[in-house]
């Protein structure tokens, strides 16, 4: 029997929803330079064309706003297909697609852009959720990284209803037909995650805002025990301190607090707050755009800091053998 993840990719391609991308030298090409486009505009704040990017330029992404360009579709075969979005039989962007397991049964998006003509439209929403909808039917859920300075990306997946499940290397979403879809509400002084169930709204995480302080109100252990809401219980806090974080909110509820989460891979608002901290100041030392909300009382040292912060901690930890 055939995975479910690559029943997914054939009742994508049939469905007229994307089509593959030509070995041909010039296709895939184009598939590449949207790509990198996508890390350009990013990263460098660069909104030239991709579809239209001369060599140049091309070279100056390459330099400028990548770390390990892989210049070869080849170098992804075995791992994820890449596609270009379809939309009433026209290209209107691209998508790569995971053919290797990626936690339970779950498909990973590895690349996905909309050209800068089909925004505002809804077009990378419909192609998100007819994803989604071909997945459902084969038990498959969804996965996606994105970064955090990249502030637009992160806002359209939140409305889009995926949850931050992990943060890592990068911010890391997910989505699964077993999830109820999440409502999210930030306020001035207050904010909550609910969902629906039986026709009600039930609150997963709650949080208050005075001033610089932060109080949040976690999931109870009845609705984590709850299997009929999946692992939104699970994801509920995380979820719901990346929408804090994007409105600028405080993270940290108190120093006891910071020392004891703050490197959680994901959860507590003060292990995201800690990786908000790093992401900025690699994005800083690389030189790529950092256009984000300030949070209240988080420090944001810069990457050199960081190292002699490590060298010292590491240091400090060793054991003269005699």
């Amino acid at each position: 029997m055939r995975p479910m993840r690559d029943l997914a990719h054939d009742a994508y391609l049939a469905g007229g929803l994307v089509e593959p991308v030509a070995r041909d030298g010039v296709d895939d090409r184009r598939w590449l330079d949207c790509e990198l486009g996508s890390l350009a505009e990013n990263r460098l704040g660069d909104h030239a064309d991709p579809l239209d990017v001369d060599p140049a330029r091309r070279d100056r992404w390459r330099a400028r706003a990548t770390e390990d360009w892989r210049d070869s579709l080849d170098a992804r075969d075995g791992y994820e297909v890449p596609y270009w979005l379809l939309e009433d039989g026209r290209r209107v962007g691209t998508i790569a697609l995971s053919t290797t397991a990626y936690g339970a049964a779950d498909l990973r998006v590895g690349s996905f852009y909309v050209f800068r003509a089909r925004r505002g439209m809804g077009t990378g929403r419909r192609a998100l959720d007819r994803l989604r909808e071909l997945l459902a039917a084969q038990g498959v859920g969804l996965r996606l990284d994105t970064c955090w300075s990249w502030q637009r990306t992160v806002r359209f997946y939140l409305r889009a209803g995926l949850w931050a499940h992990l943060w890592k290397r990068d911010l890391t979403l997910r989505w699964d037909a077993r999830c109820p879809p999440h409502t999210l509400a930030v306020g001035p002084a207050d904010a909550t995650l609910t969902v629906a169930r039986d026709g009600a709204d039930v609150v997963l995480a709650r949080a208050h805002r005075r001033g610089d302080a932060l109080r949040l109100e976690e999931t109870s252990r009845q609705l984590l025990a709850d299997r009929s809401l999946g692992e939104a219980p699970w994801d509920a806090v995380g979820t719901l301190s990346l929408a804090l974080a994007l409105e600028g909110w405080p993270l940290v509820r108190s120093r006891e607090d910071w020392e004891q989460v703050r490197h959680a891979d994901g959860g507590p608002p003060e292990s995201l707050a800690y990786k908000i901290a790093l992401w900025e100041a690699w994005d800083r030392h690389h030189g790529w755009r950092v256009e984000t909300p300030k949070i209240p009382g988080l420090e944001y040292p810069t990457w050199e800091e960081l190292n002699r912060r490590w060298d010292a901690e590491t240091a400090s930890l060793r054991v003269d053998p005699a």
